[in-house]
């Protein structure tokens, strides 16, 4: 019977304005080699200047992962040779790193998991090769962008556990805003670890996978990785310590080149940089940079609003959802009732406009103002949906356009009352049916009232005084 370790290398870009030790601007999308200067390029007699928010950020980072932060963070050079490697060496951290023995909690087949953070450390990023056709080009934009690194333990078993991992520490970095996550653009980057052995007899040799753009590629390559070695393993073979790539468009790994040893990269202290020493002002503002995360926050909204396990879920998957959530309620809206306009109706129309809500016309003020109309019997619920649209279309408040469309519903008994008896004067027959004892025509009636009324008669009144001229 065989056992499988895996263990993740996690990589984010942190969210500065500036790269790590010069002051060129970290941001995606340039034009290649305009975000270059001569520190990041690794001009002979240049200097390196640490971000001092580039190391609060990672600070951060580790101390939310529960690590011990280090008292004294040594950077180092790592050297190899690489063309995205404008240096050939890349300042790391390797001795002293930032941040050790943490972890972070998971929940993986219905129970809770473990998994420990041996270190994170901050980096340099490098560059960025792109292949085309028979040629390659360099961009360094990326050269010099801060890259925090994240070590687990090799605690998990199956590729399933990993792409959870992944996907609850996107989203913490994300409420924590240091990182955005997109592992489409390369601001998150993930190299599995993985080896197998008899069970009980400790790890075995360890395979790199790399070129993993998604928490799903991660899961897949894992899974397929497992089931290469053991049936290399039942055919009395051995496993070769190396790296490996994914082939997204074959579903395999293959070979890429020999796993390296740390001693291959022949560090040695950065003499440019002296090591970080936080004091007790610096380490204020890591506790400041803090803040509540996903799980906690969805234990929270169950226990203080009420809500479903899944609706709590949805709305804390997202910070900016859970603050627009949590505004909307504070302006008077029944939590309940903020939960499902969210869940439902507005990410509906998020979903068709390709919007978000933050750039998009509804704010928490105008979803309860309508929320408001609508508990208050001012509008009913089919209403309600034409104004949120409006709202999106219109970009205008709720109340404002009920008043120039006319849409306030009609709740005057009198009134209605009319419309009934009008309505009953006219369907004799579905009348007779109804006190035939089928409930049918009684929706056919509503319906009759509704379309004379423009959709503006409150339905639930209307069924009430129905039933009762009927009886």
């Amino acid at each position: 019977m065989y056992q499988s370790f895996i263990g993740l290398e996690i990589h984010i870009q942190l969210l500065t304005e500036s790269k790590v030790f010069c002051g060129c601007t970290n941001r995606f999308g340039d034009e290649p080699n305009t975000n270059v200067c001569p520190v990041c390029m690794g001009y002979p007699g240049v200097l390196p200047a640490l971000n001092e928010e580039a190391i609060r950020l990672s600070y951060i980072v580790a101390r939310t992962l529960n690590c011990e932060l280090s008292p004294r963070a040594i950077f180092e050079r790592k050297n190899y040779f690489y063309p995205d490697m404008p240096k050939n060496y890349q300042i790391s951290q390797f001795s002293s790193p930032l941040g050790r023995n943490g972890w972070i909690d998971i929940e993986y087949a219905g129970k809770p998991r473990r998994v420990r953070i041996h270190e994170i450390h901050l980096e340099e990023d490098a560059g960025k090769m792109i292949h085309a056709g028979d040629m390659s080009l360099l961009d360094y934009n990326r050269a010099g962008t801060p890259l925090l690194e994240i070590v687990t333990e090799p605690d998990m078993e199956a590729g399933e556990e990993a792409e959870i991992l992944l996907q609850n520490f996107r989203r913490t970095i994300r409420y924590l805003g240091v990182c955005d996550g997109n592992m489409e653009e390369g601001s998150m980057r993930c190299d599995a670890n993985v080896s197998i052995n008899l069970e009980g007899q400790g790890l075995g040799r360890k395979v790199e996978i790399k070129n993993l753009n998604s928490s799903r590629f991660v899961k897949m390559a894992l899974n397929y990785e497992i089931t290469r070695q053991k049936e290399l393993f039942g055919k009395g073979g051995k496993i070769v310590q190396e790296t490996r790539l994914w082939n997204e468009n074959r579903d395999v790994t293959e070979p890429m080149r020999t796993k390296e040893s740390a001693h291959d990269y022949r560090y040695f202290p950065e003499p440019d940089l002296p090591p970080f020493i936080p004091g007790a002002e610096f380490l204020a503002k890591v506790d400041k940079g803090l803040v509540e995360l996903p799980e906690a926050r969805k234990a929270r909204f169950v226990k203080e609003y009420g809500l479903s396990a899944a609706a709590a879920d949805f709305l804390v998957a997202e910070k900016a959802t859970a603050d627009f959530y949590e505004q909307t309620v504070k302006l008077g809206a029944a939590p309940a009732a903020a939960a499902a306009w969210l869940q439902f109706d507005v990410r509906k129309i998020l979903n068709r406009d390709g919007k978000e809500l933050a750039d998009c016309p509804l704010t928490a003020g105008r979803l309860a103002q309508l929320l408001s109309l609508l508990a208050d019997g001012r509008i009913h619920g089919k209403i309600a949906k034409q104004v949120l649209e409006a709202v999106f279309a219109e970009d205008k408040d709720p109340g404002q356009l009920i008043k120039e469309k006319g849409w306030q519903s009609m709740s005057d008994m009198s009134q209605l009352a009319a419309l009934v008896d009008q309505a009953l004067a006219a369907n004799a027959a579905a009348v007779d049916a109804v006190k035939a004892g089928d409930r049918k025509p009684l929706g056919f009636l509503v319906g009759q009232i509704m379309k004379q009324t423009g959709g503006m008669a409150e339905p639930r009144l209307v069924q009430e005084l129905l039933k009762q001229k009927i009886k």
